[in-house]
């Protein structure tokens, strides 16, 4: 069945015309099994010469604890190593890409804004901002940033339920399968898809969240997550990726998923929407 889909480049245009700057906060579960998707995309897609011009930094502030041998792509080696680090060093050198790394928590637009790059003044740009998080403290920030950002710009943003640690044994079971992809996108400083925040209000509205003053090690003891979830998350995430990187195609809005079903059930855009980014690009 034939969907529409937005355009975030004009159809004469190819990815060779722009420079992909690719920040991704968040190396823990989705972060990390995003990061062997993304990085392997990205050495596909330049290898094979439709992507030539292109800067991946993963941004995360934790340290690898043995807890997160459990669910985390890590082994024992990484325990002690700050995960961004980790992950940009051990993917950049097997995939043979330049993977950057920051090893620190954004707290402020600011701190997300001084995690992209320069980039060469004979390509367009093209920012895409990755949120593989696990509290709203952060992904309002992000907001904040997306809000306030010029040029084109995605905002992919990547959730997954915690596995319950009150109720019955069926619901515990039955927990932490849930999961969405949001992707936002901006095209020369316009929203034409929202991002997570106005998919998901309460996100915005929560204010017992926190900023990631404590790690993602404490975070899995309080609100433990399950590795399935976190590989769909990836998975899905990997694939609004794939179109926007190789043709500037977004095909859906956003996309639920249930781990334990294998389902997902994308939102696809509506008329209004294509007509709006088809006028804005032009």
């Amino acid at each position: 069945m034939f969907h529409p889909v937005l355009r975030v480049w004009p159809r004469h245009r190819t990815p060779h015309h722009f420079h992909f700057d690719i920040v991704q906060v968040g190396a823990g579960g989705n972060g990390g099994y995003l990061t062997q998707r993304l990085a392997k995309m990205l050495y596909a897609f330049h290898a094979a010469g439709t992507l030539d011009s292109f800067r991946y930094c993963i941004v995360d502030g934790d340290r690898f604890e043995s807890k997160n041998l459990l669910r985390q792509p890590c082994i024992a080696e990484d325990l002690g190593l700050p995960k961004s680090k980790v992950l940009a060093e051990r993917y950049g050198t097997v995939y043979d890409i330049p993977v950057f790394y920051k090893e620190s928590y954004v707290e402020t637009p600011e701190d997300v804004e001084s995690c992209f790059g320069v980039f060469p003044a004979y390509r367009r740009l093209i920012r895409i901002l990755i949120g593989c998080v696990d509290n709203h403290a952060s992904r309002q920030v992000m907001h904040a940033w997306f809000e306030g950002s010029k040029g084109t710009v995605v905002y992919i943003d990547t959730g997954v339920e915690a596995v319950l640690t009150e109720g019955s044994e069926e619901e515990i079971a039955e927990s932490g399968y849930g999961g969405h992809v949001v992707c936002g996108v901006k095209i020369h400083g316009k929203t034409v898809l929202g991002p997570v925040g106005e998919v998901y209000p309460d996100i915005l509205e929560d204010k017992d969240s926190r900023l990631p003053t404590q790690s993602c090690g404490q975070t899995v003891v309080d609100a433990p997550q399950r590795m399935q979830t976190n590989e769909m998350a990836a998975l899905i995430a990997a694939s609004y990726l794939n179109t926007i990187l190789s043709s500037g195609e977004v095909v859906s809005h956003y996309t639920n998923f249930n781990a334990r079903t294998a389902l997902s059930r994308p939102v696809y855009l509506p008329e209004d929407v294509i007509q709006e980014s088809t006028r804005v690009l032009h």
